[in-house]
């Protein structure tokens, strides 16, 4: 009997996979003769790629550059701009390549995805001829939906892959480069170096050690010099030119050189750039301030993963704030439950004071998630578990007291969903946002 049950459980998946194969063959069809006339990017990593694109579309609007980007943030075709309520960053079927497909017909000649593992596996990447391809990180996360970080990492490394897959493509009479940009300085980049590319960019902040290995390796690096991280933001040069970006925190600084690189495979002026970056605010719902006229400091942050968690609670106290409370969670659905009380950990070591809440419990009991994350807090003392998302940032609000104290929202950046079980199914059930939730409570 369980010889059967593994034959029929082995033919499901190959049916499975013949279904996405099938629908990225369609991709390719609608996408034919489109493309080649655009410049497509795909930006994946564990962390930051959302960002990275955000950054990259509101630099081209500026460059007045027409393109096209579809991320977990949502849309955006030339200046309009859309929310992403799907609740996936890379939906299958014909929607990706659609999306694309119309954006070149309002006249988009550069289009930006953002790439998940999970859409590499099941070919949503494989419609599409990239030209440049990122990967801002890799850290431990999906490891239980791919059975392994070594396949989570072969996963995102299909990207690279299929940027020389297809032909080079001849814009204006002109041959596009193929290049591939990874972050230098994590542990797996070796990995995604040895992908081919007519050119490679790798991005670095450490010790100029890493200038004789690029250079033996035949990589361009990407580095900046006399850098200044602080309360204010980014400071740096690069080629020659001075960089203020309101943006916090060491991870910003390695999305932003992900950025440059890209605009650097595409021969933008960095003067511009950089006059257009001083403007930049940064992506809804990553390290985003809540901005009214009371003197609390509320900051709402997209963080899902204990490695994320730790960047921003570092940087938050490296900002100056004597005083950190954090509200955490954990995604449902069976995801990653090894983190759960990993993410406790972490901030009851980092904060003065943690909130365990409810995030996207999906068919899980959400009670259960909260229990398990509660575990993994040293000081019990200093945590509480408020089930309501709502009542927990109020309550957590309230303990505020001065402009030295700062809440931390982690878990849902800037979604407006949440993920639950009614009825006996999954159902999206709508939630004002977090931001919204502190700005409105922190205006009464």
């Amino acid at each position: 009997m369980g010889f059967v049950k593994t034959i029929i459980k082995e033919f499901w998946k190959f049916g499975i996979t013949c279904w996405h194969y099938m629908w990225s063959i369609i991709g390719g069809f609608l996408l034919k003769n489109i493309q080649d006339k655009m410049i497509i990017i795909g930006v994946t990593g564990t962390k930051g790629k959302s960002t990275v694109v955000d950054m990259l579309s509101f630099v081209f609007k500026k460059l007045d550059i027409k393109h096209a980007s579809y991320s977990t943030l949502g849309t955006s075709v030339n200046n309009k701009t859309t929310g992403n309520n799907k609740k996936m960053t890379m939906p299958g079927r014909w929607i990706l390549p659609m999306f694309f497909r119309n954006a070149f017909k309002s006249g988009a000649k550069v289009g930006i995805v953002e790439v998940t593992s999970s859409g590499l596996t099941q070919f949503r990447g494989d419609a599409f001829n990239f030209d440049i391809v990122a990967i801002t990180n890799l850290q431990k996360e999906h490891v239980e939906i791919h059975g392994g970080f070594e396949n989570y990492k072969k996963a995102k490394g299909r990207l690279f892959k299929l940027l020389t897959q297809h032909k080079h493509k001849f814009i204006d009479n002109k041959k596009i480069e193929k290049v591939s940009i990874v972050n230098f300085d994590d542990d797996n980049c070796s990995y995604y170096i040895d992908f081919k590319a007519d050119k490679k960019y790798v991005v670095s902040l450490k010790e100029d050690k890493k200038n004789i290995k690029a250079n033996i390796l035949n990589l361009n690096l990407i580095k900046p010099e006399q850098l200044l991280i602080d309360a204010s933001g980014l400071h740096f040069n690069f080629e020659d030119v001075h960089f203020d970006i309101n943006l916090y925190g060491k991870f910003s600084m390695y999305n932003v050189l992900v950025v440059l690189s890209v605009l650097k495979a595409m021969k933008a002026d960095m003067h511009k750039v950089a006059d257009i970056l001083k403007e930049y605010k940064g992506a809804k719902g990553r390290m985003e301030f809540v901005r009214t006229r009371t003197n609390k400091n509320v900051v709402i942050d997209y963080a899902h993963t204990p490695d994320s968690l730790k960047a921003v609670l570092t940087t938050l106290r490296e900002m100056g704030f004597k005083k950190i409370i954090s509200i955490i969670g954990s995604c449902g659905g069976s995801r990653d439950k090894w983190k759960r009380p990993e993410v406790g950990k972490i901030a009851s070591n980092l904060s003065d004071y943690v909130i365990v809440t409810n995030e996207d419990p999906y068919d899980e009991d959400p009670h259960k998630i909260m229990n398990a994350i509660y575990m993994g807090i040293g000081d019990k003392e200093r945590a509480r578990i408020v089930p309501n998302r709502i009542d927990a940032i109020q309550k957590a609000i309230d303990m505020l007291k001065d402009e030295e104290e700062v809440l931390i929202v982690t878990g849902k950046g800037s979604e407006k969903i949440i993920m639950a079980k009614k009825g006996g199914r999954i159902v999206k059930q709508e939630y004002i946002g977090d931001y919204q939730v502190a700005k409105q409570y922190l205006e009464k």
